[in-house]
């Protein structure tokens, strides 16, 4: 009968028999398998050396065209246009702006940051209207104007209001809201203006208050 100590002596034998056994059929295994993989590998080298110049004139013609939003490709928007005519009685104007945008849903209508038209007059004057904004109708030539309108004549006038509404193809414009202005004939008020004749004649409106300078023209 065998003791304690040699039943232990013979676990350890059969343990280790059995380790080396595993072993070697895990390092035989490895060794089929590297067989196979090592000459697939190899080759796929090779046939990739060999199609590497027809694979890299293939990159080079293709071009990664970015998602483009229809919405905005058809927003278009312009830095600092010009747009120069004469209207039905043959006097020139000047339409400029830091930047127009064309409405997406209506082609015709144009906004415009920091609008300014320039208008020559029957007798040969110069006004200029400008806005902060504005929007502008190319067909039937209608600007309108708001926030900070001015109005400035060549004979030293100028009128602020907020808002005013411009027939360029006519030579006419009008506001609605609150004018006030000043130049060599003194200071006025009013509820609203009317101009004719780019610029010649202005007609305020509304509750009107003039103060006249003295020895000042009177205004034409």
């Amino acid at each position: 009968m065998k003791g304690p100590f040699q039943s232990a002596v013979a676990l350890r034998s059969t343990l280790r028999r059995r380790l080396r056994l595993d072993d070697g059929r895990g390092h035989s295994r490895f060794v089929q398998r590297t067989k196979w993989t090592l000459p697939a590998v190899a080759a796929a080298l090779l046939v990739l050396v060999a199609i590497w110049p027809q694979l890299q004139a293939a990159f080079e013609h293709i071009r990664f065209v970015p998602r483009i939003d229809l919405s905005e490709a058809r927003r278009l928007r312009m830095v600092q246009p010009r747009y120069s005519g004469i209207d039905r009685e043959n006097r020139p104007f000047v339409l400029t702006a830091d930047a127009a945008t064309q409405t997406p849903r209506a082609s015709d209508i144009i906004s415009l940051d920091g609008p300014k038209a320039d208008l020559t007059t029957n007798s040969g004057n110069w006004v200029q209207l400008s806005g902060d904004a504005g929007t502008y109708q190319s067909e039937p030539q209608l600007l309108d104007l708001y926030g900070n309108v001015e109005l400035y004549q060549d004979r030293g006038n100028e009128f602020h209001t907020d808002s005013a509404h411009i027939d360029i193809l006519n030579g006419t414009a009008e506001g609605h809201d609150t004018i006030d202005g000043h130049g060599p004939f003194g200071h006025i008020t009013a509820e609203g203006f009317t101009l004719y004749n780019h610029g010649d004649v202005i007609i305020f409106t509304g509750k009107t208050n003039l103060v006249l300078l003295p020895r000042a023209k009177a205004i034409e």
